[in-house]
């Protein structure tokens, strides 16, 4: 039998609700050490980017959050990326899934601010250089069969709190990752990060 799951959306205010808002002024990383993410060529990061913005070009219903109408595409952001595929990656190699990091050696993050705990969202996004933000958020998917951006953002469309993250049109920029792991149980992890720069 397959295996899909979805998660949470992580919902922040500095770690609140619908997505994020507030601002980094207490940054609570130190220096800066950004995740060694691969290259990402553009036909890739254009599949992202359109399979986003096709869905946040059409109202979009998302459940018991409502009806949400569209919303202005994003656009890519580097760090933001570096951030997503560093939370894929530590997913599935610590075979774990949640908005917070492993805490093991995959957790880059919780590794280079010496943090003894598994990482946050905000950390992540800060450690890897997006550090004057005005709103952040997070999605993350799994699932053995989730294995392009359309299958994904179907996903997260069908999920009242991801779809309102989706659809939420305080956000500007995005970074998407998935990392493969056949070992692991849910094979394909997904990483989207949302911001806003102040």
């Amino acid at each position: 039998m397959k295996k899909i799951v979805l998660y949470g959306l992580l919902c922040l205010v500095l770690i609140g609700c619908d997505g994020g808002s507030g601002n980094s002024t207490s940054s609570t990383v130190n220096d800066i050490h950004p995740f060694d993410a691969p290259y990402i060529d553009n036909i890739e990061k254009l599949a992202y980017l359109n399979a986003i913005n096709t869905a946040r070009a059409s109202e979009q219903d998302c459940g018991s959050e409502g009806i949400k109408p569209a919303v202005p595409a994003l656009v890519w952001n580097e760090a933001l990326y570096k951030a997503a595929y560093e939370h894929s990656e530590d997913l599935a190699e610590s075979d774990t899934f949640s908005h917070t990091g492993s805490g093991t050696n995959s957790d880059w993050t919780s590794q280079v601010q010496n943090l003894g705990r598994g990482s946050t969202t905000k950390e992540r996004i800060e450690n890897n250089g997006y550090a004057n933000w005005s709103t952040i958020g997070e999605n993350v998917a799994a699932g053995t069969t989730t294995d392009t951006a359309p299958k994904v953002v179907q996903q997260w469309l069908s999920s009242p709190s991801h779809c309102a993250n989706l659809m939420n049109g305080n956000y500007t920029e995005v970074g998407m990752a998935m990392v493969v792991n056949a070992n692991s149980f849910y094979t394909h992890y997904w990483t989207q990060n949302f911001g806003k720069p102040q």
